[in-house]
């Protein structure tokens, strides 16, 4: 159990580093074990991130300890379980780990309390803050793979277990009750099920019929497309559920060329869409950057799904937004550095859709961030379409005509160009 916490340190200190996200870190790790649990621990760990790091700095715990605590995120596990779960630490009393953080539970309760009456709150609940209960009550999103099922299917499956599928979508998803989904208003393969719905063990993910992938992620292959037997890119791929979307909506057919430096990451995109049952990938440990356009094994290539590193600003979906909030929240990061930041990542943005603008055949590029921030999306956009002449936007009509973002108005003067754009 001890090395249970130290690999949940070890999966927090990634997510500091921005080496991964909790879904790719702990569902798609095969060395996660009990995956609901481990999961479960992280993202509670993460509501809870200020004020363990306050318990922290106040009772010198990680100094003191140095020797049995490698890292603050060791710390911060063992002290969530100890104070903030019914069961406590469930180590044997004599186990060393256990015992170096119990001889200081006395002073972190002492603290705990002082932070309590500090923030005027009786219950540990009232501590989390309302973005990360928000983020808890998104509605959990099912993504029906359609290599190994139907949507028909997968609902009647759900219906036979009891659950309560509503034929009109509700405006606010956040009303949907336990045990009860719906179809998605805008994408027909997605299902809507109720804040909390935990799916992880459930055999239809272990089988790969169902995947959990959340709406935004499944907005840029809906974009793309690509008809059958086409040939296609996707040219920052893993961990692989916009792939294997791809793969889907292809029907299986034709070619997908998937790119990621990381090969870590593209070993879990090969393990996802392998489970996927997708049959027309082939993984590229490499830069897309570096590929030339004019080789001929990409010669028919006309589809392109570009999803390159930005700054993450967008995700309100799941808890890892959480580590960046508190590096702003203890960092005194100036607007020059956050300014750069966004400079270096919209500078690699462009390289990349003018790169994909490059291949003879290119017909439809599709570019998608997790930003909420302009210099990411219209900047952008607007940047790479000055200066490619052979390229316009695509007609709101052929871009999801039924969903109403469209951009920010004030990035086109106030004028209806934003219509044309597809922002979510």
């Amino acid at each position: 159990m001890s090395l249970f916490y130290q690999h949940a340190a070890t999966i927090l200190d990634k997510l500091n580093r921005r080496q991964g996200t909790i879904k790719g870190l702990v569902i798609g790790d095969p060395k996660v074990k009990d995956k609901k649990k481990m999961y479960a621990l992280i993202c509670e760990t993460l509501k809870y991130k200020s004020v363990l790091n306050e318990l922290i700095d106040a009772t010198n715990i990680c100094t003191i300890e140095k020797k049995m605590l490698s890292s603050r995120s060791l710390a911060q596990v063992l002290i969530h379980d100890m104070l903030f779960t019914r069961r406590g630490i469930p180590l044997p009393a004599d186990k060393p780990i256990k015992k170096c953080v119990h001889q200081h539970q006395a002073r972190l309760k002492a603290e705990l309390a002082k932070i309590k009456i500090k923030r005027g709150v009786q219950k540990n609940e009232d501590l989390v803050s309302q973005k990360a209960k928000d983020a808890v009550l998104i509605p959990r999103y099912v993504r029906v793979n359609t290599h190994k099922s139907t949507v028909d299917k997968i609902i009647k499956s759900f219906k036979k277990e009891g659950y309560n599928f509503i034929e009109d979508t509700p405006e606010d998803l956040k009303e949907l009750s336990k045990k009860t989904f719906c179809q998605d208003p805008h994408l027909s393969d997605l299902l809507v099920f109720a804040p909390k719905t935990d799916l992880h063990n459930h055999p239809l993910y272990v089988s790969g019929d169902i995947i959990l992938q959340d709406k935004a992620s499944c907005f840029p292959a809906h974009v793309c497309y690509p008809p059958k037997d086409a040939h296609a890119i996707d040219a920052c791929a893993a961990p692989g559920n916009k792939t294997s979307h791809l793969s889907a909506l292809m029907q299986n057919t034709g070619k997908i060329w998937a790119f990621d430096l990381d090969s870590r990451r593209l070993d879990l995109l090969k393990r996802m869409t392998g489970k996927a049952g997708c049959k027309n990938i082939s993984p590229v440990h490499g830069s897309f950057l570096e590929v030339d356009p004019n080789d001929p094994q990409y010669a028919k290539v006309e589809y392109f799904l570009l999803d390159p590193s930005c700054s993450g600003s967008g995700i309100v979906s799941r808890l890892d937004h959480l580590v960046d909030n508190d590096d702003e929240e203890n960092e005194s990061t100036t607007d020059n550095t956050k300014d750069e930041r966004l400079k270096n990542l919209s500078d690699f943005q462009i390289s990349i859709i003018q790169h994909a603008f490059k291949f003879p055949n290119a017909k439809r590029v599709v570019y998608s961030t997790c930003s909420i921030h302009p210099q990411e999306n219209e900047q952008v956009v607007k940047a790479v379409l000055k200066d490619n002449s052979d390229f316009t936007l695509a007609p709101r009509s052929s871009v999801l005509p039924t969903w109403k973002r469209r951009g920010l108005p004030s990035e086109f003067n106030g004028n209806n160009q934003g219509n044309t754009f597809f922002f979510q």
